[in-house]
């Protein structure tokens, strides 16, 4: 009996640990379930926070909470366009077509959905599947603002401008005052514009000894496929001397992330050196970080090389550039430095710039005479200026600059220098 007895409370022993890892499980499935059940007991709820997680960036865990609303409601539409567009933000473009066309299939005229598809299709840069869902949204919404103003941003975004401000008039004659579809029409209309014709005046005028400089300049700019070919016609007056400059600027797009700046000028005055050149290599860095290497050449009676550089930050809306000069001559080596902070306003056409530098100065019209000998000088100068635009074509300009400058005839003597610089840019 006492043999059985123990074999008895053995056996019951396995039984007892296979049924309470049962109970476990059983437990666990059961605490699943009910925080499954509390998750979703309101759908709509459900919803709402799973839209609170995707725009927070917790893509990840939006779906899950949203695959587990549709468990429960398989055709909750919005749930599924949700998913498609986190899907579609993560680059997931195949991920996110299958969610939009399963709602598509059944609602081929949702909005919504249409308006995923269309902006998937953009972003996975599929232009004959997004304007097709543009076209099929302006067939069953012929008349909805919205749906226009979508059709008409597809078509500018494949190129296709003259259709796009067709749909635009369409819109406007249904809201005249739609703001939207004129930030639209005034955007297409910059982005046919490919020659820029820009005017200037500038202004040096002296603490004593110097006579004033006048300068001016006209420009055409032409934006072609390979990069923008600027050129420019200067006009300088001087001891009671007028002279003229001509210069080609050149700006490759090379490469992704690469481009370069190659300019070349001639004169025949004394006021402008004879022959002018530079090149300039541009590479853009992650972390909005630019650098960019090159040099500028000037003959003047003897030659002069200008090698420079630039470290950029784009930060927000600022700009923060630093620029050294490294000029050899007879003497050693000058240097300078000048520095930039640029703030933008609205846009890539208004903004207000701060300036400074010091050093060797690397500009024409203070650093010679009229004879063309070439004095190497200091300075220190600080600047504000801004750029404004009136209208989508036409932008004004207008700047500041108080220079402290050394004498050439009289070292370590420095006289002031005020510099007022002004003019119009219109494209067409």
């Amino acid at each position: 009996m006492k043999h059985q007895e123990k074999h008895f409370t053995k056996q019951n022993y396995k039984e007892i640990n296979a049924l309470s890892g049962l109970i476990v499980v059983l437990v666990l499935m059961l605490s699943v379930q009910t925080a499954f059940g509390q998750t979703i007991e309101n759908i709509d709820e459900a919803f709402q926070q799973a839209r609170e997680l995707a725009f927070d960036g917790q893509r990840e865990e939006a779906r899950e909470l949203a695959y587990a609303i549709l468990e429960r409601s398989p055709d909750y539409h919005d749930v599924r366009i949700l998913i498609a567009r986190t899907y579609a933000w993560d680059g997931s473009y195949d991920k996110a077509r299958v969610e939009l066309n399963y709602v598509l299939e059944k609602r081929p005229d949702y909005k919504d959905a249409l308006f995923a598809a269309i902006d998937n299709e953009r972003w996975a840069e599929n232009e004959t599947a997004m304007l097709n869902y543009s076209k099929q949204a302006v067939k069953y919404h012929s008349v909805d603002k919205d749906v226009l103003l979508k059709r008409a941003e597809s078509l500018n975004s494949a190129g296709k401008d003259k259709e796009a401000l067709q749909v635009l008039n369409q819109l406007e004659q249904i809201d005249k005052s739609n703001a939207e579809a004129q930030q639209l029409r005034e955007s297409i209309k910059t982005s046919r514009q490919d020659y820029t014709l820009t005017t200037g005046y500038t202004y040096d005028t002296f603490e004593d000894i110097f006579d004033d400089i006048h300068k001016g300049y006209v420009q055409l700019s032409r934006r072609t496929n390979y990069g923008s070919i600027i050129g420019r016609l200067n006009y300088q007056r001087r001891f009671s001397t007028d002279g003229l400059q001509a210069e080609l600027d050149f700006y490759p797009s090379i490469t992704d992330g690469w481009y370069g700046y190659v300019s070349a000028g001639y004169s025949s005055s004394s006021l402008f050196p004879e022959f002018r050149s530079g090149a300039e290599l541009y590479k853009n860095l992650p972390r909005a970080f630019e650098v960019s290497a090159g040099f500028r050449y000037l003959r003047f009676n003897s030659d002069v090389w200008i090698f420079t550089g630039t470290v950029s930050k784009y930060q927000g809306n600022w700009l923060f550039t630093v620029r050294p000069y490294i000029t050899p001559n007879s003497i050693g080596v000058s240097r300078s430095l000048s520095l930039l902070a640029r703030k933008y306003l609205a846009g890539p056409e208004n903004y207000i710039t701060f300036r400074g530098g010091f050093g060797f100065y690397p500009e024409e019209r203070r650093f010679q005479n009229v004879s063309g000998d070439v004095f190497f000088t200091e300075s220190q100068f600080i600047g504000i200026d801004g750029y404004k635009e009136l209208r989508y074509n036409l932008s004004a300009f207008l700047s500041f600059d108080l220079t402290r400058q050394e004498l050439a005839f009289n070292p370590d003597n420095f006289i002031n220098v005020i510099t007022l610089n002004g003019g119009v840019v219109y494209k067409f």
